[in-house]
């Protein structure tokens, strides 16, 4: 569990002693560039080198050992293709499953950097993606957090103007995980609102992603979560965890990303978060729900990104609310490594290169 509260460790203290950014488009000094690479890469080796740590460990083993003997074309039929490539090449390469959670864990925390930088206190915003997205979605549920990676990208694409490069990235998302289309909807509203044409283009685009990946993919969904009811344990817990800030956001938002082209987004997001966790009273499937709004998630680390701006809090004593929430999101993370039920399947964090004994 120790390398965990590493991960943890690395940003929280960074919280403490980075002050915060008044300009958006400033880019930050060396040193910064330097520690953000540094998060980088220790959690793309931990991602890459863990051996049998997540709960869909097994199902993802599955899929290789099925994808490794075959054809390309068989592999990119198979699942969803970007993830199947990534197994295919992995296999020519002999590289195993840790190539592609080495990628897809790459995807996902390069990612929760770029979408961050741009708040007024990005490694506050890290720290609370550590426990949830990082550790649980992230070394839990590969194919979703690749595209949520992919997801964070766009948004970072779309705060630089880069709107053919936002629909690139969501397509890519989908690449991973094809459920990732729901998601769509959320940028259609701010592309239209800078480009009316591409935004006009972009529905077209999501209506044939729609019928080319999702449609195909609907009866394997319906007989996996709907018509079993599977449940999730805790669901109504994970699902809240993004519920509560996106209810600041909507309360605040006006006040939210002033300096953030892609406020609308996130706006959208934390609607969506409360609408999932009204969807979990009627849903015969709280697993459905719940693998839905991973992809809302990320809400939760941008209102801690921006929190003092949402709370018009003093910007005199920024290290208390700093503490108070470093404190919040270390209790979140003891809770899921602790005394969640499927703790176990984390719990200890076991690597390529050790026989079983804790790092």
């Amino acid at each position: 569990m120790l390398i965990y509260w590493l991960l943890f460790a690395y940003p929280a203290i960074l919280a403490l002693t980075y002050p915060a950014q008044t300009d958006p488009n400033r880019q930050g000094s060396a040193g910064q560039k330097l520690a953000l690479f540094g998060f980088v890469l220790f959690y793309a080796l931990l991602a890459a080198l863990r051996e049998e740590v997540g709960g869909d460990w097994i199902n993802y083993i599955i899929i290789y050992e099925d994808i490794q003997l075959d054809t390309l074309s068989y592999a990119l039929s198979s699942t969803d293709p970007l993830y199947g490539l990534c197994n295919w090449v992995s296999a020519q390469l002999g590289m195993g499953i840790y190539l592609v959670n080495g990628i897809c864990g790459l995807a996902l925390v390069w990612g929760v950097v770029s979408a961050t930088r741009k708040l007024r206190e990005p490694w506050l915003a890290i720290t609370m993606a550590v426990p949830y997205l990082l550790i649980v979605v992230g070394l839990g549920y590969v194919r979703q957090g690749a595209a949520i990676g992919m997801l964070l990208l766009a948004i970072s694409a779309f705060e630089r103007g880069k709107l053919m490069r936002t629909v690139l990235l969501l397509f890519l998302a989908v690449g991973f995980h094809s459920t990732a289309v729901m998601v769509f909807p959320l940028f259609a509203w701010a592309i239209a609102r800078r480009q009316i044409i591409l935004a006009a283009l972009f529905v077209v685009l999501i209506v044939g992603v729609y019928l080319v990946f999702v449609v195909p993919r609907i009866a394997q969904f319906d007989a996996g979560y709907i018509q079993a009811e599977y449940d999730s344990l805790g669901a109504s817990t994970r699902v809240l965890m993004s519920a509560i800030p996106s209810v600041l956001l909507l309360l605040r938002w006006r006040k939210f990303g002033e300096q953030l082209r892609a406020s609308s987004v996130w706006v959208s997001m934390g609607i969506a978060s409360i609408i999932a966790f009204a969807a979990l009273a009627v849903s015969p499937s709280s697993t459905a729900v719940d693998r839905a709004a991973l992809f809302f998630s990320p809400v939760q680390m941008v209102v801690f990104g921006e929190f003092q701006a949402l709370t018009n809090l003093s910007s005199r004593a920024p290290l208390l609310y700093r503490s108070a929430l470093i404190a919040l999101a270390a209790f979140v993370q003891v809770v899921w490594l602790v005394f969640a039920t499927n703790a176990p399947f984390w719990v200890p964090y076991q690597s390529l290169f050790s026989a079983g004994p804790e790092y």
